[in-house]
């Protein structure tokens, strides 16, 4: 599998991750086009992010391309597991309000509600509505040492404002019936989705206001030249444009753009779906397809019941991408399930298997904005970016246009460098034993 920190820009016309969504799901996605030699904004990356700042320059009547090194949606947008939260990178509100105040978090909380409403408004205009589950996103005690941190947080989250319900070990008895679920959270206006769906509605967006998207042209140099722009070389022929925005997240090359990929490790989710359960097997977890959940690992799980009762599972993977695809990953995450769902012990096979790229900061949150000369770049979401790449999609580009993005650390500071990121892996290894030691 294509590694970021080892291989060069994927593409042009590597298969797609043969993941649930992409066997199960006919998408419609627009019509590309060929490639110009001049635009006002070059786009590296057709999935969300990508799509969305060319939706938001076309609409403000710029000339934009989105150069995508395979099909649209090839990364994460088609990888992901559909779970629409409001959330990106690893803190809560309560930390936020720690490291910055209470002003911030109510910010912070602000955009994600923004954020949230932009995939509803993608949501309106497809016509299967992504096949959109409303039931609310749980997030769920593993332990019973963890459901005083859950109540506290549940605490902080009234104190924002937050729709969100406590469920106890009997109310959430009702929804899930599971040893590893002993209290949840349940945050009311997050749903999931079907992931694919929502990439080709929000692809048809961009086009329909009128972006440019080229698919299978990988971008192989990227240069600026100060006040001239910045100058492409891709597999379809050199491009200039005014300005860069690099949205490829967990699939930025370290070869194209080292001092920018160096900010990032990127890491693999891996998800596993079983075969479709029995309707008795269905019933004896007590779970519906309404419900997106997540547990409090630290190396977290999360699941779903898919509306064709197969069960989504899925967690940290492989280190590299090398080693992706081994089965031993898959078996981890079966062995999971029956640990979570002893009832599903009889379920000893999956049916697919894949995984995708997730960009980690240092800090445990993203950044949004400039990055160097006429080049943007928007990355870090640390596993939570479906409904936030919406959002900073349209922040990337209103800052490439020269607008105010609001004043919250997002958009105020680049990455943190990795110190010594050539360890990268190392430190990850030794996290991963570590988080697991704790769980």
């Amino acid at each position: 599998m294509f590694d970021p920190l080892v291989n060069a820009p994927p593409g042009p016309h590597d298969a797609p991750g043969a993941s649930y969504w992409q066997l199960h799901t006919q998408a419609e996605f627009p019509q590309c086009t060929d490639t110009p030699e001049d635009v006002d904004f070059a786009i590296i990356g057709g999935g969300y992010t990508g799509l969305s700042a060319a939706r938001t320059l076309a609409e403000n009547g710029h000339s934009v391309a989105v150069f995508e090194a395979n099909n649209l949606a090839w990364g994460c947008s088609s990888r992901n597991a559909g779970f629409v939260m409001k959330s990106t990178g690893r803190l809560g509100l309560s930390a936020w309000a720690k490291r910055f105040g209470e002003d911030v978090a109510k910010g912070i909380a602000q955009e994600h509600g923004l954020g949230l409403r932009l995939i509803e408004k993608t949501i309106e205009e497809c016509p299967e509505h992504c096949q959109r589950q409303s039931g609310g996103y749980l997030k769920v005690a593993h332990k019973l040492a963890s459901v005083t941190p859950l109540q506290q947080q549940y605490d902080s989250l009234r104190q924002f404002e937050q729709p969100v319900e406590w469920l106890d070990n009997s109310a959430l008895s009702q929804v899930i019936n599971s040893p590893q679920a002993h209290a949840a959270l349940r945050f009311t206006d997050c749903f999931a989705v079907n992931p694919l769906l929502l990439a080709a509605a929000t692809a048809r967006r961009a086009a329909k206001a009128g972006a440019q998207l080229v698919e299978h042209c990988p971008v192989t140099s990227a240069a600026s030249l100060g006040k001239k722009g910045v100058y492409l070389e891709t597999a379809k022929g050199n491009v200039r444009a005014r300005k860069l925005l690099v949205c490829s997240n967990g699939y930025t090359s370290q070869q194209l753009l080292p001092k920018l990929a160096s900010r990032s490790l990127p890491v693999l989710s891996s998800i596993i779906t079983t075969p479709p359960l029995s309707q008795e097997q269905a019933d004896s977890i007590h779970l519906s397809p309404e419900y997106a959940i997540m547990d409090t690992r630290i190396l977290k799980y999360y699941f779903r019941l898919l509306p064709d009762n197969r069960l989504l599972f899925g967690g940290r993977g492989a280190i590299q991408g090398k080693n992706a695809e081994d089965p031993v990953f898959a078996k981890r995450l079966l062995q999971a399930m029956h640990q979570t769902f002893p009832q599903l012990r009889g379920v000893t096979q999956w049916d697919n298997f894949w995984s995708g790229w997730v960009s980690v900061s240092l800090d445990d949150y993203p950044r949004v904005g400039k990055f160097s000369d006429n080049i943007y770049a928007s990355m870090g979401y640390c596993g939570a970016g479906v409904s936030f790449s919406a959002l900073a999609g349209q922040r990337l580009a209103e800052c490439a246009m020269g607008a105010a993005l609001p004043k919250l650390p997002y958009y105020q500071s680049q990455l943190k460098p990795f110190p010594l990121p050539k360890f990268r892996r190392l430190a990850q290894w030794l996290y991963y034993h570590y988080g697991r030691l704790l769980d």
